[in-house]
């Protein structure tokens, strides 16, 4: 025989092995004990609330904004000094004084010269009516705002005015308080706070 025609006879015989070997693999649908596979059911996942991730998510970006806003301002005014604070807010209130009715603007003047007194002198003047906190500056001797008392009391007495009997400020008027709340504030920035020499 041929190489050629062994080399047939190989092939044949390869392909007829291997016909064999896939017949015995794949038994018929009949001799297969394995039965059918249940269909397999993917579950389509739900829709996620986009209003409520947006509203969320809008939300969290706001509070994130302020918390930044508040700490860089904080940071500003933690960096001044009451002084400073006091005259600054003067000044705003200064430009702004035309477009400020009487009351609030006599308010505002009163918060900022309590505030800083507050600051500076650690007498908690905010929350106080206005003789209860002069009584109060007139019976410790210690402070250092007692040489000052009388102007405060000028001062506060006139914003008192405009605040609770409707007293008109007029243009002068409001520069005069103003100048009286800067010149307190000047005159006792010179003076040590309470227990500092």
């Amino acid at each position: 025989m041929s190489s050629f025609a062994t080399n047939i006879l190989r092939g044949l015989l390869l392909i007829l092995v291997m016909s064999i070997n896939l017949s015995a693999q794949n038994p018929p649908a009949g001799e297969d004990i394995r039965g059918p596979k249940p269909l397999v059911e993917i579950p389509v996942p739900e829709e996620p609330p986009v209003a409520l991730a947006a509203s969320v998510a809008g939300g969290l970006l706001l509070l994130a904004g302020a918390w930044f806003f508040w700490k860089r301002r904080a940071a500003k005014m933690h960096l001044k000094s009451p002084p400073e604070v006091a005259l600054a807010n003067l000044s705003e209130l200064e430009a702004n004084r035309e477009s400020i009715a009487a009351e609030a603007f006599a308010n505002r003047a009163a918060q900022v010269i309590r505030q800083y007194i507050a600051d500076r002198f650690g007498v908690a003047a905010p929350r106080r009516t206005t003789e209860e906190f002069l009584r109060n500056l007139t019976e410790g001797s210690e402070t250092p705002l007692i040489s000052e008392s009388d102007h405060l009391r000028t001062f506060l007495r006139s914003c008192d005015l405009a605040k609770f009997a409707g007293s008109h400020l007029d243009s002068a008027q409001r520069g005069a308080l103003l100048q009286t709340a800067r010149d307190f504030v000047i005159a006792t920035n010179t003076k040590p706070p309470v227990g500092k020499s």
